[in-house]
């Protein structure tokens, strides 16, 4: 396995509660975990991500829900309905619906969910 040049790790508060959205909702697979750390290393085609449960160690304040403020992950996936339609069966609601960007080159269909601590993902489909 090759390793992006940078891949986020992510704080959780509860890592059983996050893989299971992670993995069995999003799609992303598990590439190897450190179960012992509450650590899993996981990815979505191009997308590499780290989940921890919060043990102190890279704590620079107080984390109050939602995690992650100022910031959201761009995901770019193939089928942006397939995963539309499975968080509409897990009914997990969106941070913001279905929209289509224009930017320079490219058009893109993308929406935005937060994760169970709050961070932002913002999955897009170029097209």
């Amino acid at each position: 396995m090759e390793f992006n040049t940078l891949i986020p790790e992510l704080s959780v508060k509860d890592i059983q509660k996050s893989k299971i959205f992670y993995l069995d909702v999003l799609g992303f697979q598990l590439n190897y975990e450190r179960i012992e750390d509450q650590f899993a290393f996981i990815s979505l085609n191009d997308a590499q991500m780290m989940i921890e449960q919060c043990n102190g160690h890279w704590q620079t304040g107080e984390l109050e829900y939602p995690y992650g403020r100022g910031i959201n992950f761009q995901i770019e996936i193939d089928n942006i309905e397939v995963l539309l339609q499975k968080l509409k069966e897990h009914n997990i609601l969106l941070f913001r619906d279905l929209m289509i960007n224009s930017y320079s080159e490219f058009t893109q269909k993308e929406f935005i969910v937060q994760d169970p601590d709050g961070y932002l993902l913002r999955f897009c489909q170029s097209y």
